[in-house]
């Protein structure tokens, strides 16, 4: 009988698809810069915007800069954590954030395996999930009105007017 290791994930992991009122799995991972990103801990400040991407994708590229302006428009409140993890490695990764202004911490998923923990079949894929770690909001691929949807349920967590993400 063959060993389920390595690229046989639905052996190994089944079917892990988070979905809306979920637990979200903690994970830890470094940005790259090196420090440590752990969802747990950004948990312990308020909600937290996970965003698997990739960097050579079409509907990465067109959501990654509204997600940069979620975490723009909330980093006051302090309510918020965004971290973006990207299947491409740290070079395509860097050079995707020059391109593109984005500041958020940007983590490395090497080898998929945190991709393959969330069941995360397409990207971008984005959990919102609040200091308890239910998922409020999940959204795959780039959708208008999901980024508004996020923007408006951080809000009203944070106490302030919602921005409008994407007109």
């Amino acid at each position: 009988m063959p060993t389920a290791f390595g690229g046989q994930s639905q052996q190994r992991w089944g079917d892990n698809t988070l979905n809306a009122q979920e637990y979200m799995r903690d994970l830890q991972l470094t940005d790259l810069s090196g420090k440590p990103c752990h969802t747990g801990q950004a948990r312990g400040k308020g909600w937290v915007l996970l965003v698997f991407f990739n960097t050579a994708d079409l509907a990465s590229v067109q959501t990654l800069p509204f997600i940069q302006k979620i975490a723009d428009a909330y980093k006051e409140s302090g309510k918020l954590t965004v971290f973006a993890v990207s299947q491409s490695d740290e070079d395509e990764t860097r050079a995707f954030a020059d391109t593109h202004s984005i500041k958020v911490p940007l983590l490395v998923d090497h080898g998929q395996y945190h991709s393959m923990v969330y069941g995360v079949t397409a990207v971008p894929t984005l959990y919102l999930a609040d200091s308890a770690g239910i998922i409020q909001r999940k959204a795959v691929g780039f959708n208008a009105n999901a980024l508004n949807e996020i923007s408006a349920k951080v809000a009203a967590f944070a106490e302030v007017e919602p921005t409008v993400i994407v007109e």
